[in-house]
């Protein structure tokens, strides 16, 4: 990896991996599994980097596997220099592929203010947004097609962790034009009392059906029934016009999607809308955990 002056020691990157795995395990098998190599392959590079420094690193026996002095102070420098280097090129990987944010339909103009910021603090890390979809939003995140998505909150999935909220969307009630709830004021729970609501996608995070979506009855007990499911904001929108059902919205969907044949009426049922930051677990971009901190400021 680095050629250096005469006194230098050649860093091949193999022999290194290979010592600092077998350090950590002290046995030749598991090491092999670890890094999915032969176990004579592990020898091997094990005693061509013993050759490279003129000592040994392990005492070997046929029951146990020890690092000898030379070896013990080898990974003392060695372990922290290679994880500092393994982060720099995460980093400079995770700069030159940029932040990727996925957004639902209402909230694809909620980080606007957040992203603008992280663009003048990080001007070399490209930002991308992209939209998510209701039937299945979380897939993204677990595909690494995305490193972030704005949604609803709650959100109850052991793999992914969730930030700060970072919006909050009164609600409002979409009608038909024709209905006589256009012509309200306002409406609440106990008005939906018989009256037919579009239903979420059946594949929704449950936890999207006892919050974010209306229950199915209103506070004295009546029934609010489903009336047929839809997957965007525009198949939403054409239901509530052609009198299938209303349809619970939010000022963000209003801001962003409208329907002639499709009137909103504030509703005061619910809670409002709240937009939250989530991200898979295991995500090693630590550009993520920087947005999400600047996306908490400027909510």
């Amino acid at each position: 990896m680095h050629e250096g002056g005469p006194d230098r020691v050649r860093l091949e990157q193999a022999e290194v991996e290979v010592f600092l795995a077998l350090a950590g395990e002290l046995h030749f098998g598991r090491t092999a599994e670890r890094l999915r190599i032969s176990q004579p392959r592990v020898s091997q590079l094990v005693r061509s980097l013993e050759r490279r420094i003129g000592g040994r690193l392990f005492e070997r026996s046929s029951r146990r596997v020890e690092l000898t002095p030379l070896g013990e102070r080898l990974l003392e420098s060695a372990a922290p220099a290679y994880d500092a280097l393994v982060l720099a090129l995460t980093d400079a990987r995770n700069i030159a592929r940029g932040l990727r944010i996925g957004f639902l339909g209402p909230f694809f103009s909620t980080l606007d203010a957040a992203i603008a910021a992280f663009r003048e603090r990080h001007p070399a890390c490209q930002v991308r947004t992209v939209q998510s979809s209701w039937t299945d939003p979380f897939a993204p995140l677990r595909s690494g097609e995305i490193d972030l998505l704005v949604c609803p909150w709650p959100v109850e999935q052991d793999d992914l962790r969730t930030g700060p909220v970072v919006a909050e969307y009164p609600r409002l009630l979409a009608v038909a034009a024709s209905d006589p709830l256009a012509a309200r004021p306002s409406v609440d729970l106990e008005d939906l009392a018989g009256v037919r609501v579009i239903a979420a996608p059946p594949s929704g995070p449950p936890e999207w059906l006892r919050s974010f979506w209306p229950p199915e009855r209103t506070p004295t007990g009546q029934p609010i029934p489903r009336a047929g499911q839809a997957r965007t904001e525009p198949e939403m929108l054409s239901l509530v016009a052609q009198g299938a059902g209303v349809f619970v919205a939010s000022t963000a969907m209003a801001r962003h999607f409208s329907h002639p044949g499709v009137a909103f009426v504030p509703f005061t049922g619910m809670p409002p809308s709240r937009a939250v930051l989530v991200w898979h677990a295991g995500n090693p971009n630590r550009r993520v955990a920087e947005f999400a901190g600047i996306a908490a400021g400027t909510g």
